[in-house]
């Protein structure tokens, strides 16, 4: 009996084991602070594709915008939801300019061994450029070619280290500081959320409306 119970428990222990190495389905809330931002994004990730919200609110009045990207098209598709209204418009991600202060120029890009952040082990990785240091920790169990938006994520030290590394995964805490050790940005993952993404996410449901109706006058 004793047997049996330890080959069970062995079995359920390496599918557990083998369903950790291979999500491809997540959701992820993160706060986000400095770089012209401070709040709160919540990630939707799916085989390879990305949405994310972005939240606040303003007198007591919860705001959305889920920004969609589409790598084919090279535009991002942006869902606003406000009180009032609901409303759908693109940008295109060539026009998307970076974060100032951001550089492009990476010295180094050095990976650190292995770090349990949030209880995930992740990959560390640290990147210096000439005015800066970040550390990257990477959840490389998340299936998701993050490296394949650079496009759209052009302020992100994470993705550029992950190109010239070539890993896959998705970063789950990024900090950069300057050389005198002062903090200009940090992303910490707050949960993770496995099987909890469904194709709705990445839809543009007909109650947006374009932003062209909206700023057409009314006929007559």
């Amino acid at each position: 009996m004793k047997k049996t119970f330890f080959l069970i428990f062995c079995f359920i222990s390496i599918i557990g084991f083998l369903s950790a190495q291979n999500i491809s389905n997540a959701t992820l809330k993160t706060t986000v602070k400095g770089g012209n931002f401070d709040g709160q994004i919540t990630w939707f990730l799916k085989g390879d594709k990305i949405a994310f919200d972005v939240q606040f609110t303003n007198e007591g009045k919860q705001y959305t915008t889920r920004y969609i990207p589409d790598r084919t098209k090279g535009i991002f598709h942006i869902l606003s939801t406000t009180p009032d209204s609901k409303i759908y418009s693109t940008a295109e991600a060539k026009l998307i300019e970076p974060t100032p202060g951001f550089d492009r120029n990476i010295i180094s890009v050095e990976q650190a061994g292995d770090e349990v952040i949030s209880g995930i082990n992740c990959k560390k990785i640290i990147v210096k450029t000439a005015g800066s240091v970040t550390e990257c920790f990477i959840d490389p169990t998340i299936n998701v070619n993050y490296t394949s938006y650079e496009s759209f994520f052009r302020s992100d030290y994470a993705l550029l280290a992950m190109k010239e590394l070539k890993m896959n995964g998705f970063p789950i805490a990024v900090k950069t500081v300057d050389l005198e050790g002062k903090v200009l940005t940090e992303v910490q993952t707050l949960n993770i959320q496995a099987n909890s993404v469904n194709d709705n996410v990445f839809n543009i449901s007909k109650d947006y409306k374009p932003i062209e109706q909206l700023n057409k006058p009314e006929k007559k």
